[in-house]
């Protein structure tokens, strides 16, 4: 089960080079079976294997593999290209080094540096936008996407120790503790960089040569859905409750969550905080994206869903729901 959902700034800013293209969004979210009333409803979240699916047909539609979001196409068979050229590296530092090269070599409006020591080190790209083009998105995909691919290429999580953004916060910036695992980001930067420590660095490449050509075809799927892995507090206990969510065992309490994790409440209050967090917001956030997944990928009821989710009656569960999307979950169903 992959319950985390997208936000629809999201979609709108994958839909982005396709607008400037010429084309009607509505039409390619009807297209995808997707609402198109996530164009105005700013709560209305769809699940990332909807997302992965939409920016597949994006690439189709635009035959470019960044979306029409660059000021040059990013042709397709980029991704695979720079995925085979990896393979051979012995391990993560070589083929951030590949990754590197392949960027600068291949022109499409993006560019990338390095810097490691004996410490570790970062891994920087910047990018020309297309015109009409003013959100960040396509930095964000260039950022994660290079995370996530090695991150399988070493058949292991691979810790992120900070980010760095070249640009102000963003409104919707507490989706980033998802796209970047919890770890501590730093807008207003003079880059935009993802940085690993040299252990990190140092792990082999574990996979094979017969194994890339599954990861090629759904790579968007994988990047997307990729399980998640943190160290940080706020994520581990999101895992947490998605797991009593599924089994539908009982609502999650600050003092189970600690037990779970081995640690006092104090402390995991605290940990929590210093994140930017509160174990309140984790479980509505939790509990909106486990409602909205079992409501589009199950059959169960409303009420079955709210009981799973540790609502004592369907009416709260439904109030809460038209707060998190600002529909009925029937609404929500049939969209």
């Amino acid at each position: 089960m992959q319950a985390t959902t997208v936000s629809p700034e999201y979609v709108k800013s994958a839909l982005r080079g396709a607008i400037i293209a010429g084309y009607d969004p509505e039409e390619i979210l009807k297209a995808q079976g997707l609402p198109p009333q996530m164009l105005s409803n700013p709560r209305l979240r769809i699940s990332t294997s909807a997302f992965a699916g939409l920016s597949q047909a994006l690439i189709e539609l635009l035959k470019d593999e960044t979306w029409g979001l660059l000021a040059k196409p990013t042709p397709r068979g980029t991704f695979s290209l720079m995925a085979k050229a990896s393979l051979s590296c012995e391990n993560v530092l070589e083929s951030l080094k590949t990754w590197r090269d392949l960027t600068n070599w291949l022109n499409t409006s993006s560019s990338s540096h390095m810097l490691f020591n004996k410490n570790g080190g970062y891994i920087a790209f910047k990018c020309k936008k297309a015109n009409g083009v003013h959100d960040n998105y396509v930095i964000e995909c260039l950022i994660s996407s290079c995370h996530r691919f090695h991150c399988w290429l070493a058949n292991e999580f691979l810790p992120i120790e900070r980010v760095d953004l070249a640009f102000e916060a963003p409104s919707y910036s507490d989706e980033h503790r998802f796209v970047f695992y919890g770890a501590p980001i730093h807008y207003g930067q003079k880059k935009n960089a993802i940085y690993f420590s040299r252990k990190t660095l140092e792990q082999t490449n574990l996979r094979a040569r017969d194994e890339l050509s599954e990861l090629v075809d759904q790579h968007l799927s994988y990047i997307l859905n990729q399980t998640r892995h943190s160290n940080t507090a706020s994520i581990s206990v999101r895992l947490w409750m998605e797991k009593l969510f599924r089994e539908g065992t009982g609502l999650p309490l600050l003092e189970d969550a600690a037990k779970h994790l081995g640690l006092t409440e104090q402390t995991l209050r605290r940990r929590i905080k210093k994140e930017g967090n509160t174990f309140m917001q984790i479980k509505d956030d939790t509990r909106r994206d486990v409602a909205m997944y079992y409501i589009k990928q199950s059959q169960l009821s409303i009420e079955e869903i709210a009981l799973r989710l540790g609502f004592s009656e369907a009416s709260s569960f439904i109030k809460s729901f038209k707060r998190w999307a600002n529909v009925t979950p029937l609404v929500y169903r049939n969209l």
